[in-house]
Parts: structure tokens; sequence; C-alpha cells
């Protein structure tokens, strides 16, 4: 049987195809043309892939319960409207897939209205089918009527099976652990509402986590809104860089990574030279780190300290002025070439080329230990370079550098792997041109 994705992606297909038909049907209702005829039928194959490639990049096949139908329409809407300008770009490059304008036109107006029902369709659909939430609501008591009546009369999505008030913290933390609820909703005056809830998302990562906000939550544009009633909810979620965003971003980091190191080719080869002629030892450097899912892999970067330089004083992070370094090092290190033999690490898929910085086994036990949620950053592949990189210093506390790594692990989006990518380069630039 097909998965429900695949079977909506041909669904689809089909519908695109049968919208082109049914313009030229209208346009040409003495029958079309055969020029125009094998201009769609040459062409047909290249519209749909193109169609299809937008729908997934615009997340038409995330099945995402946040959605509402306002977010599905602008997701059609851009999706129809870029793959109309695809066509638009195939008629003026390849001839003979001219279409008539009106066709053009009229498709693009027939195609906005049925996949705009289509998918608006297929996501109530999808929401019915989403399994019937058991929620505890915790808080304040005279919030929890209020709660419980919508919860009941306006959402099959949400079932109230318990009411905790706030100082019985222990009674919610036994239930989420007996996993007798799927779902907990913290009510806004809950003192320390956010520490609070993102303890338990650290405990209880099956948890669906609901928060009442307070007004500053919404100002400062707390994101993952839904809607219970009358009441706004933030959702915290654990989704992070998957799914078709992994795929877009694993394809930029390869044909990035691949186009520097043909291009600095030459420059990879004078470092080379460099390193081997001002001090004794490897030219690479290689390190245990520790990435994805925990996955331990060897960091490669050209040696920048004199041969030994943890001998005597076991595993350690660099200081500055570090008196280890050699003097081709501190040069590479102040323009971060040292870095550059990392793109291999990208190539093998190890890292990327943007993320959280990796750090060696034994920080990460030590830092696990003194601050919670460090365990994220292993959700997602580790970086050349970073949001905390770009926003702090070598010498930042851990506690920073962890909320600058979440907020780019929760909040990822292609563009800002291009942005800190152009931050990067001023970064290097402004502080030693």
């Amino acid at each position: 049987m097909l998965k429900k994705p695949t079977f909506v992606l041909i669904c689809d297909a089909i519908l695109l195809n049968l919208c082109f038909i049914a313009v030229f049907s209208i346009r040409f209702y003495h029958g079309v043309p055969q020029r125009n005829l094998n201009a769609y039928l040459n062409s047909t194959i290249y519209i749909t892939i193109i169609f299809i490639v937008i729908c997934y990049i615009q997340g038409l096949y995330d099945f995402d319960e946040t959605d509402d139908t306002i977010s599905i329409f602008f997701k059609v809407f851009s999706s129809v409207g870029l793959c109309i300008v695809g066509v638009m770009a195939l008629t003026f490059f390849i001839r003979e897939f001219a279409f008539p304008r009106t066709v053009i036109l009229l498709s693009y107006l027939l195609m906005l209205l049925l996949f705009s029902l289509w998918r608006i369709f297929v996501h109530l659909r999808f929401l019915r089918g989403l399994p019937v939430r058991r929620t505890v609501i915790y808080g304040r008591p005279e919030r929890f009527d209020h709660i419980e009546k919508y919860m009941n009369s306006e959402t099959q999505q949400y079932k109230p099976t318990a009411t905790i008030p706030e100082e019985n913290e222990s009674e919610l933390n036994r239930i989420l652990k007996q996993k007798e609820a799927d779902c907990v909703l913290i009510t806004d005056g809950v003192a320390n509402a956010q520490d609070r809830a993102f303890d338990l998302f650290l405990k209880y990562p099956d948890v669906i986590l609901l928060l009442m906000p307070k007004l500053s939550h919404i100002v400062t544009g707390a994101k993952h809104h839904i809607v219970l009633g009358d009441i706004p909810l933030i959702s915290l979620s654990h989704k992070t860089i998957i799914g078709r965003l992994f795929l877009m971003k694993r394809l930029m980091d390869f044909t990035i990574s691949a186009l520097v190191l043909v291009i600095l080719s030459p420059l990879l080869v004078v470092l080379v030279i460099a390193v081997k002629a001002t001090s004794p030892g490897p030219v690479f450097y290689t390190q245990p780190r520790v990435g994805c899912n925990g996955r331990i892999f060897n960091i490669i970067k050209f040696r920048t300290m004199i041969k030994d330089a943890e001998k005597r004083t076991g595993p350690m992070l660099s200081t500055e002025n570090d008196p280890r370094v050699t003097s081709i090092g501190d040069f590479m290190r102040r323009y971060k070439l040292d870095e550059l033999p990392q793109l291999i690490n990208v190539l093998k898929g190890e890292m990327s080329l943007v993320g959280p910085r990796p750090e060696r086994p034994v920080f990460v036990e030590q830092f696990e230990r003194t601050h919670p949620g460090y365990s994220e950053r292993k959700k997602v592949l580790p970086g050349i370079t970073g949001h905390a990189q770009v926003n702090g210093d070598y010498e930042s506390d851990p506690s920073i550098k962890l909320m600058y790594d979440l907020l780019y692990i929760y909040n990822y989006s292609p563009l800002l792997d291009l942005a800190i990518m152009y931050q990067t380069v001023q970064f290097i630039l402004r502080f030693n041109l």
C-alpha cells in the first residue's frame, strides 16, 4: 500500500496535468493545434518534476499538524507561482515548449483554485487521522474549566485526562514517567513556566508541550503558535533539521565544499608545504570529536601546534596566545585556514558547513553534566562555522554558545545557513584586515 506522501504526490502530478489539459480545451475549444499539443506533450515531464520539487521544498509533503488552512494556502500560492515561473522559463529558453500566454494565465488561476481546495482537504484529513492526545493541564486551577471546555467541545485532538495544580509537580512527573499522558498544557501564571517547560522538554522528548504565552513571548516572536478555542498556545517543537531541510542542507554542503576545495587547491598546496617546512611533525592533525547522534569521528585540521602538544598537559582547551601554537599555525588560526581540511569531513557526511562546533568527548561529557540541553546539539551535524562562532568569541562561556546553537537548530532554514556563511567571511575580514 502506498504511503500517504507518495499517494498525495501522485495525485498532485495528475491534478497538475489535468489543469493544463482543461485549460487547453477551454482555450482551443475547436481543437488544440498540433504545435501547441506537441509543446505540452514535450514539456509535461519537465513541468511535473519542477512542480513536485517546488512543493517538496515548500514543505507540502511534511504534513505538519501546526499548519492551518491559511499557511497551507500560502504554501500552495507560492508553489503554483514558482511553477508558472518555471514554465515561462522553459518557453523562453526552449522555443519548442512555447505556450500561449492565455494558457499560462488560465493555468495559474485554475491550479491555484484546485490545488488550494485539494491540499486543504488533504490537510484536514491528515488532522482527523491523528491520534487523540491524552493531555494533562498543569498550572492555575482557575484556568482548568475554561481549557477543558474547549478541549471537550471544539477539538478531538486533545483529551483532558488530569488537571494538576502548580504546586503538585511530583504528580505531573509521575504521570509522564508512567506514560499516562502524551501532552502537557502549561497555563499562564506558572512561576518560571519557561524553565519548567524546558525541563520537561528534555526529560520527556516524546511528550507534546503546549504553553500559554505571556505577552513577552508573543512580542519576542515565539514560534509554533496554535489556537485552542480562544486560547493562544505555543508548541515546543522537537523538530530539528530533518526531512526536506536535511536533504537541502546536505546538497548545499556537498556542492559548496567540492567547489571550494577545487578553487582553493593551490592555496591548500602552499599551506601543506608551509606546515611541513616550519615545524617537525605531520601536516594534518586529527582528533576524535562527537558528531550527530553522539557518533565519534575524526576531525581533520592543519596542524597549528607543536608535535605532541598535549603529551604533558593532557586534554585542554586552547587559550589566547597559547605558547604551543607555531608561527604558521598562528597565521592560519587568525584567518581560519586551519579549518579548511574539514571540508573533507563535510564531503564524507560527518560535518556540515554550518552547525554547532564539534567538541571532544571528554568536554561533551563535562558540559552535558553542567549545562541542561547540551545534548540537543547532537541532533544535528556539527559545523565548520556556526551561529555561536559569528556572534560570540572563542572564549565565550559554553552556556552562551549553547543558546546560539539551540537558536540555530530550532529556527533552521537554508537562508540562515547562507547568512552565517556570509557573516563568517565578514568576521574573518573585519578582525584581520
